[in-house]
């Protein structure tokens, strides 16, 4: 394996913000995403081929979509951040053909358009480069902030779902959780679309969408050489990772990784492996909270948000521009930017460590867990280094499947109820969450071939 060079650390000084980033849709900027779509995929997300498994439930709810029948809601899962661009390039590109062929017989004002207005994270502009800050707002993708306030987007959202221009589409789980076949909690981002589609006196449909990636033909071999990554960043041998049983060597690994960050933060190590990552985590979180002057309120999602957010505004005010003020009013607020770094650092561990599930893997289990799992431990590394989710190791020529799920409508899941407004949104989310978990489940079963040995304890 060729020898990789060394990053350098560097931390740029304060700039002013982007603000709200109104979204702009434009026709003509998404015929463009139509022709590079596959390019892009394959060049910058390293994606080779796309597989969509009951492609069919789809185009019949854009179907109905169009003939004004009902508000649509996509929710997809969020399992790497390739996840968004995958999406695009099935709605833009690989349904066109069956689009057309239904568009044939409809009237021009009813044309279907394979299209939806994506929500995105009001922070992923800050690093996912020049492309998304162009593309994202021109093809009307809607910026929000979790856990914060977010009135203009909101406002965005209610329109929408009351006027039906296009479907909505989400990653209900706020943020990349890692994990192809178990979701995380969702936010209930999704049960008060759903409401607002309501208020247009049409029904609403949610379909829940499974996304995987396969990231080589010979998982086994892929995960050996994965480990060999770690190994080369972290100067920590791994005793037989070229026979070793698979399981055993990923459980070495957890250990090794865990007591890395536990020298680091100082931390006794404990027993259990889930133990451990609390302890962990929480340290983490409160560094970072005590150098950004937060109070640890709600969970670890909602304390990372803030940390997060806070460290953001920080590096890229919106209120105001660092480049005019006075010299001295610069420094201070450089010095601001560069703690933030610093603060930011200790969350980027959390971000990927508060995933990580010892119990995800065991004996039996498919290789494309395994798979996931140790690109999970080499990217806690990735984190400490002061890298980000961007800077996350992904192999080239992975292949990606969608598997639409059974769609939910909301008349029906409601019917007979009577629940209170905060009970409806409750049983709304939680019906969400389950229909992504069983489409998870039902990727996995569909999608995986290879497993570990179930002997191997």
């Amino acid at each position: 394996m060729s020898k990789r060079r060394e990053q350098i650390l560097s931390i740029p000084r304060a700039s002013r913000g982007r603000g709200f980033v109104e979204p702009r849709y434009s026709a003509g900027t998404r015929r463009f995403m139509i022709l590079i779509g596959g390019v892009y995929l394959r060049l910058f997300e390293r994606v080779k081929r796309v597989e969509i498994i009951e492609e069919q439930r789809l185009i019949e709810q854009l179907r109905r979509f169009y003939d004004d029948d009902h508000r649509l809601i996509l929710t997809f899962r969020h399992v790497a951040k390739e996840d968004a661009p995958v999406m695009m390039y099935v709605l833009s590109r690989r349904l066109n053909r069956s689009i057309r062929r239904l568009n044939r017989s409809r009237a021009h004002e009813e044309k279907i358009i394979p299209h939806a207005r994506f929500l995105y994270g009001k922070d992923v502009l800050n690093w996912a480069g020049k492309a998304a800050v162009w593309l994202f707002p021109r093809i009307g993708c809607v910026p929000v902030q979790n856990r914060g306030s977010n009135r203009k987007g909101l406002d965005i959202l209610r329109r929408e779902m009351r006027e039906g221009t296009f479907p909505i589409a989400l990653a209900p789980e706020s943020q990349v959780s890692y994990h192809m076949y178990h979701c995380a909690d969702i936010s209930s981002g999704v049960s008060s679309l759903a409401t607002w589609g309501e208020e247009s006196n049409k029904d609403v449909t949610i379909i829940p969408i499974a996304i995987g990636y396969h990231h080589s033909d010979h998982k086994e071999q892929f995960i050996r050489e994965v480990i060999t990554r770690w190994e080369e960043e972290t100067g920590i041998r791994v005793l037989g990772k070229e026979f070793s049983p698979i399981i055993q060597l990923l459980e070495e690994l957890t250990d090794k990784t865990l007591t890395i960050l536990e020298e680091f933060y100082q931390i006794e190590t404990q027993l259990r492996a889930e133990d451990r990552i609390t302890s962990i985590c929480e340290v983490s979180l409160q560094t970072a909270e005590k150098m950004a002057g937060l109070e640890a309120e709600g969970s670890w999602l909602d304390r990372l948000f803030r940390v997060r957010y806070t460290g953001a505004y920080a590096i890229r005010p919106d209120d105001h521009d660092p480049e005019a003020l006075p010299p001295l009013g610069r420094s201070i607020e450089d010095l601001d930017a560069m703690q933030a770094h610093i603060y930011l650092r200790h969350s980027q561990i959390v971000d990927v460590l508060e995933y990580l599930d010892p119990s995800y893997i065991y004996p039996g289990c498919s290789l494309g867990r395994c798979c996931e799992y140790v690109l999970d431990l080499l990217d806690i590394i990735n984190r400490m280094k002061g890298g980000n989710i961007n800077t996350r190791y992904t192999p080239k020529g992975k292949e990606a499947a969608l598997y639409i799920g059974e769609p939910m409508n909301l008349s029906t899941l409601l019917e007979g109820t009577d629940l209170t407004r905060r009970q409806r949104l409750d049983y709304i989310t939680d019906s969400s969450q389950y229909l992504l978990q069983q489409v998870s489940e039902q990727l996995e079963e569909v999608w995986e071939r290879e497993f570990t040995p179930s002997d191997v304890q």
